[in-house]
């Protein structure tokens, strides 16, 4: 395993774009990255649940995340998310996200079935003991089978290859215990996964964040970040100020479907929502439109 692989400050999430007839739309994809490495991010996170990864089948997980890898070329590093039902499909996309030559696998749990604790230890262990790549966890609340703290010190406890975790609880006591239960002597990298708490638990010891809004406005997470690792953390907090407001204006209308209409006001187009999920209404368009304007950003 790579010592040097690290995901240290802005990852961005992607979002996968698809034609208005469902298919994954692969010259958008590629577009999306190279935006990305134009403005100065360096690692990327593919099908995370904001990539509407629950609508991908095992087949386009793995050709999404090689497309981005290819895309990238190595100008920045690229974590792909195992989002799986169940543990076969699960190794399938690991070996696939393997042949495409990932920097470091991501492991999301199962949704929606109730699967006791125990249990999901063990599904991370399987998966994380069947690659020599760096691997990370992202505890998912919105899966309903949310880890606790003692459950993710767990799998760092049984797997040397368990370098990153990725928190989307918003839950600061549920983080403080995770932090605790895996020890400052463990080597590891604690990404927030909420571009509204990023300040506060990057103030607690976090490496960075694993950022939705990043997808559109790179340059203002990269502010958030720069301004921690510098020490300047007046000027964090004033950014993660801006991120908030950006963020209240991008969540109007559907799931991620803010986020698309707004890349596509940055000359990023991200196509149309997957069916079932819905497109914005016309008023809502003009919300994001207007909020945006009054942020000065478009």
């Amino acid at each position: 395993m790579a010592d040097n692989v690290s995901f240290k400050g802005v990852m961005t999430e992607l979002i996968t774009p698809f034609t208005e007839d469902g298919q994954v739309d692969y010259p958008l994809l590629r577009g999306e990255v190279a935006y990305q490495l134009q403005n100065g991010i360096k690692a990327l996170f593919t099908n995370g649940i904001a990539s509407e990864s629950l609508s991908l089948t095992a087949e386009e997980l793995v050709e999404t995340t090689r497309a981005v890898a290819e895309a990238a070329g190595g100008r920045a590093m690229v974590m792909g998310n195992i989002a799986c039902q169940t543990l076969p499909e699960a190794m399938q996309v690991l070996r696939g996200y393997e042949a495409a030559g990932v920097d470091a696998v991501c492991i999301q749990q199962p949704c929606v079935y109730s699967i006791p604790q125990e249990d999901l230890v063990a599904y991370f262990d399987a998966i994380a003991s069947a690659t020599a790549l760096p691997v990370g966890i992202y505890n998912a609340p919105q899966t309903g089978n949310t880890l606790s703290p003692a459950s993710v010190a767990a799998i760092f406890r049984h797997n040397d290859n368990m370098r990153f975790y990725k928190e989307s609880t918003i839950d600061f006591v549920h983080i403080q215990n995770t932090m605790r239960l895996i020890g400052p002597d463990r080597p590891m990298e604690f990404l927030n996964g909420s571009d509204a708490t990023t300040f506060s638990v990057m103030q607690l010891g976090g490496a960075g964040v694993v950022s939705l809004i990043s997808a559109v406005f790179p340059k203002a997470v990269l502010k958030l970040t720069d301004a921690m690792e510098a020490g300047d953390t007046g000027g964090a907090r004033a950014a993660q100020n801006e991120i908030l407001l950006i963020r209240e204006a991008l969540k109007t209308g559907p799931f991620v479907a803010g986020y698309k209409y707004a890349a596509g006001l940055m000359g990023v187009p991200l196509g149309y929502m997957r069916k079932p999920l819905a497109e914005l209404s016309e008023d809502e368009k003009e919300k994001i439109r207007t909020s945006l304007e009054k942020l000065q950003l478009v």
